[in-house]
């Protein structure tokens, strides 16, 4: 099976799972909080009747590699489901922090329901993910599960590291390009880097596997990131669903901003202006791509898919369906226009 097929069998499954854990809890005499929730996870639907939901990227990564040792996937679905939970957490938190006012294209809960309630929501999501894989015992050892939630947590740890590191990006006017690297790490490739390792965790591998999953999800969150600047500065507004080179309008330390201050004395100049036109924005733009800023992101993101597919070949030599899938994934998170 191929990895559309494979969705079509496994995101179904998720979706399912996801929301027959969410309707077995209790919320007691704050059912309100439990439709707050719902909200972000795009349950219940908003004045127009928009319902958006996320890609559910992670908890398929942890059931693919799952599968990839010959294990039946739904077996590592309560750990799977918890990284997608954790993964909605942080979303939440991050559009308080960043004062968001649109996820998908509805309002943000701190939008729609003040940030208080935002914040408790996001906490008891945290909760909620922890209970959920918990749940692990079920069909896995205790060992297993304390194994897993440990891994759980300290992947938080780091996320909310290069959270940290993301926001002080804020108030510096240089940032080198180790430090964003640093972040991304955290930010987008430590959640990567837990759902692979899960697959490794759950079914009773040796730690070579599990610290190989976790290396292809870790440049793979990265090359994932990179992916994003390219296209937050290049990728067409129809698509992206933004304006033309957004991320130096907003004056986002991405890693091609980073790289173009650092080394196109012209684009350094027009960054330190107060406002800019559009025509300058676009300006800036061709002056990254004469610069070769572009090339040299373009090539950083494809090492680091060539070096997250290196670390699967390793564990996966004899591939699956379920393994080859994941190769599968790398490359079209690579060639993604959105």
């Amino acid at each position: 099976m191929t990895l559309e097929n494979l969705q079509s069998l496994l995101l179904p499954q998720i979706e399912t799972s996801l929301i027959d854990f969410f309707n077995s809890l209790d919320f007691g005499a704050s059912p309100e909080l439990g439709q707050i929730l719902r909200y972000h996870m795009g349950w219940e639907a908003d004045a127009s009747g928009n319902m958006p939901r996320g890609k559910r990227l992670r908890p398929l990564i942890t059931l693919l590699a799952t599968g990839g040792f010959n294990e039946y996937p739904p077996a590592s679905m309560p750990a799977a489901i918890a990284v997608e939970l954790l993964h909605n957490f942080t979303l939440i938190h991050d559009d308080i922090e960043d004062q968001s006012p649109l996820r998908h294209g509805r309002p943000t809960l701190w939008q729609r329901y003040g940030t208080a309630q935002a914040v408790n929501a996001g906490d008891a999501l945290f909760s909620i993910a922890q209970l959920s894989m918990l749940n692990l015992a079920e069909t896995s050892s205790q060992v297993v599960v304390l194994d897993a939630l440990q891994e759980f947590n300290r992947s938080y740890l780091h996320l909310a590291q290069g959270q940290y590191l993301d926001i002080s990006f804020e108030d510096k006017t240089d940032v080198a390009v180790s430090t964003y690297l640093e972040m991304v790490a955290g930010k987008t490739g430590a959640l990567i880097a837990l759902a692979a390792s899960l697959g490794a965790r759950i079914t009773g591998q040796t730690l070579t596997e599990y610290h190989k999953l976790a290396e292809y999800g870790h440049y793979l969150g990265l090359a994932f990131q990179i992916q994003d600047d390219i296209l937050g500065i290049w990728g067409d507004p129809k698509i992206t669903g933004k304006s033309a080179a957004s991320d130096i309008l907003t004056r986002k330390k991405s890693l091609p901003n980073l790289i173009g201050l650092a080394e196109c004395p012209e684009f350094r100049s027009l960054w330190k202006k107060e406002t800019l036109a559009d025509e300058e924005v676009l300006k800036m733009a061709n002056l990254l791509e004469n610069c070769g800023v572009r090339e040299k992101v373009n090539q950083q993101s494809e090492e680091l898919t060539q070096l997250s597919l290196q670390s699967l070949e390793t564990v996966f030599p004899k591939k699956n369906d379920y393994s080859a899938a994941l190769s599968e994934l790398a490359g079209s998170l690579l060639s993604r226009d959105y």
